[in-house]
């Protein structure tokens, strides 16, 4: 079966995943496509703007490879639905032009070309070309979860081989034990798993129908449920000043909010101004800091439950999301809110602590 049609571009993503995948919750990246639960994320050069897209389901074992050469590009892997696949802007708004896709377990061979013709610009007319190739897998089929790169002859994307990036340690996460001390156990570990489940009890009540409604809260309300419910209750320009707060509080942490075209970002931010395309933008911001000799990049535990993560990347994961274009401010402030307990890891509390006396003081 072959699909074909456009699909929007918005800050140089679009996705093919399931409604309820957190995107921003990838786990590997190539150069081309990011992979995380129930989803897959394609790069493309231009910011935002139509792009055409082509999706084939196989249904043979696989694809074969007689058009890489066709393509600047291709990355393969493989995505796990348990509901239906879709393809969708990153904000989770359906593309028209693609049916359904079944659930189950799907090898991916993702192929693109003409993204280095309008690297960073809008575009009202598509320019680049999308290709994704799926074909369902047995369990004894699937290899190693990652990206394996089969061909690439364009730019975009390409990562700086000058530059060592440090490798956050994927074999265990991080919990507390019965007298509170900081642990690492196996991810699969009942420790682990029984961090996990606590979180889930969300502090001991359900979520309500406005937590439920922004995915992020299922990763934080269980981390401090008064402050979440503050958060909540907050008046909607008070969230979006709690973003802010939040953004701050992730780059001072981080030890870059400092840094010149940091400062300038955020100060840009605060005043409103239409922030700097060059720093909303992932990737492009992320090769800018790994380029700064000025920067270390320190890793941190994850929160509970989870594995290490890079703060400077984190802090700028925070940037991004508070100065989306977003008319939902609650779901603005628990994203930020969480990137930015991600850059604390397990000192998270700190952050809280200072939330309540910055912004939700008790009565």
């Amino acid at each position: 079966m072959l699909m074909e049609g456009v699909v929007r571009v918005d800050h140089h993503q679009f996705t093919v995943g399931t409604a309820d995948a957190y995107t921003l919750d990838a786990v590997e990246q190539g150069t081309l496509i990011e992979v995380g639960p129930g989803f897959i994320s394609s790069f493309t050069g231009i910011s935002y703007g139509p792009a055409r897209l082509s999706i084939e389901i196989l249904d043979s074992a696989g694809p074969d490879d007689t058009r890489t050469s066709d393509w600047e590009v291709v990355e393969e892997s493989e995505i796990v639905a348990v509901t239906d696949i879709l393809v969708m802007e990153i904000d989770g708004t359906r593309a028209a032009d693609f049916d359904p896709i079944a659930p189950g377990r799907y090898g991916v061979r993702a192929h693109a070309k003409g993204r280095d013709r309008n690297a960073g610009l809008e575009v009202t007319e598509p320019t680049e070309e999308y290709f994704i190739q799926l074909w369902l897998m047995e369990p004894s089929d699937a290899g190693a979860p990652g990206i394996r790169r089969l061909h690439k002859t364009d730019a975009a994307w390409s990562a700086d081989e000058t530059v060592e990036h440090p490798t956050p340690n994927q074999d265990y996460v991080y919990v507390f034990d019965q007298e509170g001390q900081i642990q690492r156990v196996a991810p699969n570990s009942a420790e682990a798993e029984a961090t996990r489940a606590q979180l889930q009890e969300f502090g001991g009540r359900p979520l309500t129908p406005a937590l439920e409604a922004v995915y992020a809260s299922q990763y934080v309300a269980g981390l401090d449920r008064d402050l979440i419910d503050r958060i909540e209750a907050a008046p909607p320009e008070r969230q979006r000043a709690f973003a802010r707060w939040c953004v701050h509080r992730a780059f001072e942490r981080a030890g870059i909010a400092d840094i010149d075209w940091i400062r300038d970002a955020l100060n840009s931010m605060d005043a409103g101004d239409i922030p700097p395309r060059e720093f909303t933008d992932y990737w492009p911001a992320r090769a800018r800091l790994d380029k700064d000799p000025r920067i270390s990049r320190t890793i941190v535990s994850g929160l509970p439950g989870t594995t290490e993560q890079v703060q400077q990347y984190e802090a700028l994961t925070t940037y991004a999301r508070a100065t989306y274009d977003d008319d939902r401010p609650l779901a603005l402030a628990i994203e930020t809110f969480r990137f930015a307990a991600t850059v604390y890891g397990m000192d998270y509390r700190d952050l809280c602590d200072a939330a309540r006396s910055d912004f939700f003081q008790s009565s």
